[in-house]
Formats: structure tokens, C-alpha cells, sequence
């Protein structure tokens, strides 16, 4: 193989060639790379299809091969140069940041911003402790921090230890009034809760017995109904009977009397 000299040489193809055989070129350049068809160690066949890579986005875009070819123009193209020059195109090219590199440095900023602000926290805080717990409570400094404390915590300002003292005493007052207060209004609201409850309870009930009562009193009035026919139909049939067992014997004494005339 050739040396390399140019993107063109590196593809094997002329300077008149189109998008199809430097397409074509690239594919069949890369197989053969990556296959290990070459007389190639692993690191230079690596290298070599970065070059060819590189070679193909540049000829494959009418912009850039149009920019590349009159730099080749204006420069005479040494060997050596445009040797050398690839190899340089490529190293920076290999160095651009890519979009995950770019978010990747942007959370290790933040990381590094958030626990340089914590080490502040925390050294704040220890100031503080080391204040309050290194020198007497009653003196000026640790009254300082303590009302800073106080201040930063519950937003007021006090003008003495003994203040923010009755200040907070006052809040936790007011706060067990408030806790108390609605636990009273909690209670007061089931009861009620409870007796509307009961009366609903007590209405569904009333509904359901007067209903029930209605019922009964509707199945007795109709027992009794049918009672009262039964036995209406049972007179009435009595009298049926009666009527014509008299009839039968009206016509046995009438046939009687009939044969004691002949």
C-alpha cells in the first residue's frame, strides 16, 4: 500500500471520485481493518480506521471536501505535511468534547460546588459549637451566637439571652395551646361526627321497623281478608247443599204422593 499523503490516497480513490466510491471505498477499507485482512498489528489497523473514518466524514461532506481540496490547492500538499497534518486533525478531533463528557464535567462541578458548601456549613457550625461549649454561656460571645442562632431559627430578633428566652418559653406555650386546642376541636368534631352518625343510624332504623310494622299489618289485613271469604264461601255453600237436599226431598215426596193417587 501506498503511503498516505492525502484523505483521497488514505481511501484509496481519486480526487474525481463521488459519493458512491468513496462511500463504497470506506466500507470496503473498514471491513478489511477491522477483519484483519492487513498485514497490521491491532494498535496500527486501530489507528488506521480512525484515519479512515476521519478521511471519509471529511470527503463525504460537499462543504468540508470543497475547504479540504483548496487547502491542498493553496499548500502544494507536501507528503510529509499532509501526513502530519492528518495526524493532527484526527488527535484533535479525538479530543473534542462529546456531549456525555461535557454533562459528566458539569455533575463533578456541581458535586465539587455542593461539598465545598457543606465543609462551610459545617465549619460555620463548628465555630458556633466551639463558642457555646469553649467559653461561659453568660459571656457576650456565646450570647451573640446564641441570639444569631436564635434569630436564624424562629426570624426574631432578640435584645438579650433572657428574651429569646421568654420568647421561646411564650412559643412553646402557645404551640401546647394550639396542639391542645385542636385536639379538643378533633374531639368535639367526632362526637359530632358520631352523634349525626347515631341519628342517621337511629332514622334508618325507625324507617326499617315502620316498614317492617306496615308490612305486617298489610299481610294481617289481607289473612283476614281471606278468612272472612273463606268462610263466606263455605255458607254459601252450606246453603247450596242445604237448598238441595231439601229440594231432593220435596221431589222424593212428591214422587211418593204421586204413587199412592194411582
Amino acid at each position: 500500500m501506498k503511503q498516505t499523503t492525502t484523505y483521497y490516497d488514505l481511501l484509496e480513490v481519486s480526487s474525481h471520485a463521488d459519493l458512491a466510491e468513496i462511500t463504497s471505498a470506506y466500507l470496503r477499507i473498514s471491513r478489511e481493518l477491522a477483519s484483519g485482512n492487513r498485514p497490521l498489528g491491532a494498535t496500527e489497523a486501530e489507528f488506521r480506521l480512525k484515519l479512515v473514518k476521519h478521511a471519509y466524514e471529511v470527503l463525504s461532506s460537499p462543504s468540508r471536501r470543497s475547504d479540504y481540496d483548496a487547502g491542498l490547492t493553496t499548500r502544494g500538499v507536501a507528503p510529509a505535511l499532509a501526513d502530519q497534518t492528518m495526524h493532527i486533525e484526527v488527535a484533535l478531533e479525538a479530543t473534542k468534547w462529546s456531549p456525555i463528557r461535557r454533562l459528566l464535567t458539569i455533575i463533578a462541578g456541581l458535586m465539587i460546588f455542593g461539598m465545598v458548601m457543606q465543609i462551610g456549613a459545617t465549619y460555620m457550625a463548628y465555630q458556633r459549637a466551639s463558642a457555646l461549649s469553649g467559653s461561659d454561656p453568660a459571656s457576650p460571645a456565646a450570647e451573640k451566637v446564641y441570639l444569631q442562632d436564635f434569630y436564624q431559627t424562629y426570624g426574631i430578633r432578640a435584645a438579650s439571652r433572657a428574651e429569646a428566652d421568654l420568647l421561646l418559653a411564650d412559643m412553646k406555650r402557645k404551640e401546647q395551646a394550639e396542639r391542645e386546642a385542636s385536639q379538643s376541636q378533633r374531639l368535639v368534631e367526632q362526637q359530632e361526627r358520631e352523634q349525626r352518625r347515631f341519628e342517621e343510624d337511629s332514622r334508618r332504623l325507625g324507617a326499617e321497623v315502620s316498614a317492617n310494622l306496615r308490612q305486617a299489618e298489610q299481610e294481617a289485613e289481607r289473612a283476614r281478608a281471606e278468612e272472612i271469604r273463606r268462610k263466606e264461601e263455605a255458607e254459601r255453600r252450606a246453603k247450596e247443599e242445604d237448598l238441595a237436599r231439601r229440594q231432593r226431598e220435596i221431589e222424593r215426596f212428591r214422587g211418593r204422593s204421586f204413587s199412592s193417587g194411582e
